[in-house]
């Protein structure tokens, strides 16, 4: 009985037109191989660009590179959230956002320019070192997640879908 509702699960969403897109299309990871990724500066861009590898060029093939990404990640901005009654903020808000151009070094021709936001909230505690903690942990989980969508929306543009 599992076997037919796996099998009519499958054949749903073929019909649908469902492509999930980190199948392993060897056209499209070909491509995004031959992406080099500009060194993005500060710790935040060491772990996006070892996202960004791991994203675009799973296998780690080594070929000539062809396009040239480039990705700015600048300073976050906090706002307080949440106020007591004794004026002592409780709740923070942080927003980041990256900037990334993909070029086509051969044509010297843009081929992707955009650029992703991330927010996020972390408590203030009284202790300070639990407070600096959530904040870099929040940090961390925003790059990663601005890494993952620039990832996504190269892989969708070699793919030929629009993000």
């Amino acid at each position: 009985m599992l076997k037919y509702v796996i099998l009519l699960g499958g054949l749903l969403l073929a019909g649908c037109g469902f492509q999930p897109l980190y199948v392993a299309h060897d056209d499209v990871f070909n491509q995004t191989a031959a992406i080099q990724i500009e060194p993005i500066t500060g710790q935040e861009g060491y772990q996006a660009e070892l996202i960004l590898q791991k994203r675009l060029n799973p296998e780690q093939v080594k070929v000539a590179p062809k396009y040239k990404l480039t990705v700015t990640f600048h300073s976050p901005t906090y706002s307080n959230q949440s106020i007591r009654g004794d004026n002592l903020a409780t709740l923070e808000k942080m927003s980041i956002k990256a900037t990334y151009k993909l070029v086509n070094i051969q044509k010297n021709k843009v081929v992707i320019e955009s650029s992703v936001d991330a927010n996020g909230l972390y408590n203030l505690i009284k202790s300070p070192y639990a407070t600096v903690t959530h904040q870099e942990k929040l940090y961390d989980n925003l790059i990663q997640a601005m890494a993952d969508d620039i990832a996504t929306h190269v892989l969708s543009y070699f793919k030929g879908v629009k993000p």
